[in-house]
């Protein structure tokens, strides 16, 4: 009694199919979870932020980015974007390349660093980024700055880009007040039409690696550096820091005007001259 042999045909048939109806599908499970291990996700890759701020030249990039722990040493960062203040070609050795096709780098000469080309700008970066893809960022932030109209008022003005750059970086260091830039720029400009030395400060203590006194000795102003506006005429081979967007639009976009002497004094007021002497009555606001 009770024994399944003794059960009719169809309770056996019925109580086989509610065991295999049971069984199956657990089976399946088990093959397919076999033969399909679990897929487990990376946990995601940690992020941080860093910030370049205008007017920074590469030295304090490289010092910036060593302490953000995204380069060991600002050597590895003039590996990757070039030494400030020199000139490869002079002494016959080639600058870095960072083999990017964008065309804010298409009249960069080959002999001089990636100053200026660091657009100045908070980016976010993953922890463990390799430090040339974080430079390259900041080129290709760079690149975007700079609209199809810009590029044909650049070439409408006879200037390269690079020059545009280089110039926007001496007022970036010169002029503290957006409003001025476009002014000085305009008497910069009109310097070099008549192959004037520029004579500004901001290049000689990049040439000699100056901080803190916004002056100059008659003794830094004679250092034999490329990088010497007073020494050099014309513009240095390179910017002198990494301007930001406002400077570049006074560099390429002047304020036409009939000075050609300017000062910031004390009280951080931009003092205008037309002549030598103006000008040197102005310094008594210095």
């Amino acid at each position: 009694m009770g024994r399944i042999e003794n059960m009719p045909f169809n309770t056996k048939a019925i109580i086989v199919a509610i065991l295999i109806f049971i069984t199956v599908p657990f089976g399946l499970k088990w093959y397919y979870n076999k033969t399909h291990p679990r897929y487990v996700p990376l946990p995601p890759r940690e992020e941080k932020t860093i910030t370049i701020i205008p007017g920074w030249n590469l030295r304090q990039v490289a010092d910036y980015l060593v302490k953000e722990n995204v380069a060991s040493t600002t050597e590895v960062v003039y590996a990757v974007v070039g030494r400030p203040a020199f000139n490869y070609k002079a002494f016959k050795k080639e600058a870095p390349d960072l083999a990017l096709d964008l065309p804010v780098l298409r009249d960069k000469p080959d002999s001089v660093s990636y100053e200026g080309y660091l657009a100045p700008e908070t980016y976010r970066i993953y922890k463990d980024t390799n430090l040339a893809d974080v430079i390259k960022k900041l080129v290709a932030q760079r690149d975007t700055q700079f609209t199809g109209t810009m590029y044909a008022d650049i070439k409408s003005s006879g200037r390269s880009l690079h020059e545009v750059l280089t110039m926007a970086s001496i007022l970036e260091e010169e002029v503290k007040d957006d409003a001025d830039r476009a002014k000085v720029a305009d008497i910069l400009w009109r310097r070099l039409q008549k192959d004037w030395a520029l004579q500004v400060d901001s290049s000689v203590h990049y040439a000699i690696d100056k901080t803190g006194n916004v002056f100059t000795t008659q003794k830094e102003r004679q250092v034999d550096s490329l990088w010497n506006t007073y020494k050099f005429p014309g513009l240095p081979p390179s910017p002198i820091c990494n301007p930001g967007l406002p400077s570049i639009m006074a560099a390429i976009y002047p304020e036409k005007n009939e000075y050609w002497y300017f000062l910031s004094g004390k009280d951080g007021k931009m003092y205008f001259a037309k002549t030598l002497e103006e000008h040197n009555r102005n310094k008594k606001y210095l």
